[in-house]
């Protein structure tokens, strides 16, 4: 996956650079000022591009080491950096949000859609939160939004809510695009309206142009079906 990122470098005389760009410090300051100046740099990068950022930090002393600077200011290092770099599809997501996934698709299954809908929400905001609204872990939470919304009657919803999440893992270079966007499909075919029906096909293929080769056969079948909604 494509990562984000960004260098920090601190020096013993007070000065520091993110990127290459000079810190706007006092004088007088310290290293702990220094660094807190160059992580809130960091962390502005991650809000205004909506995801998270990895970052290389060379400390006044010379030492170097990486980090994850989340949008909602979270700082992580050690194996959660490894963590995070060995599961770029974001199957492996914390153990909280692992707990949380499995109430909701048995609050879902059960019939209980209302709580799968609610908690899909909250799950959903919460990863925007912590990670980013561009993080795999916000698309697997985008996912599990989806399929409660099929679960809930209305394919529709679900159709689309799958499709934004195959344009991010796009976005990402990631190969879950083409499972969300068979989900996507799979949800159209269930909308009973043809008007709704017909403008979801024509976001449909707009989808799976990205997907190159592979997704040719199934464009050209959402093509077909679309032109037919639109007849009628």
């Amino acid at each position: 996956m494509p990562r984000h990122t960004m260098t920090i470098e601190l020096t013993p005389d007070g000065r520091g650079w993110v990127d290459g760009q000079a810190l706007m410090t006092e004088d007088g300051t310290d290293t702990t000022q220094l660094r807190a100046a160059a992580l809130r740099e960091v962390t502005g990068a991650a809000v205004r591009g909506g995801r998270s950022v990895v970052v290389e930090a060379t400390d006044p002393d010379g030492a170097v080491w990486t980090m994850v600077v989340h949008p909602s200011g979270r700082v992580e290092t050690g194996a959660a950096v490894d963590e995070l770099a060995a599961d770029p599809e974001g199957t492996r997501p914390p153990a909280a949000y692992r707990d949380w996934m499995a109430e909701i698709w048995e609050a879902g299954e059960s019939g209980r859609h209302l709580d799968a809908l609610s908690m899909a929400t909250k799950i959903q905001e919460q990863a925007t939160a912590d990670y980013g609204t561009r993080h795999p872990y916000a698309w697997r939470a985008r996912e599990v939004a989806a399929h409660v919304a099929l679960l809930c009657g209305t394919p529709g919803r679900a159709a689309e809510m799958y499709m934004e999440a195959a344009r991010g893992w796009a976005e990402l270079g990631s190969a879950a695009y083409w499972a969300a966007a068979q989900r996507a499909y799979a949800c159209w075919h269930q909308v009973p309206e043809a008007a709704q029906g017909a403008w979801l096909g024509e976001q449909l293929a707009e989808l799976l142009r990205l997907g190159g080769d592979e997704a040719l056969p199934t464009l050209r079948l959402v093509l077909a079906r679309t032109d037919e909604l639109r007849g009628g």
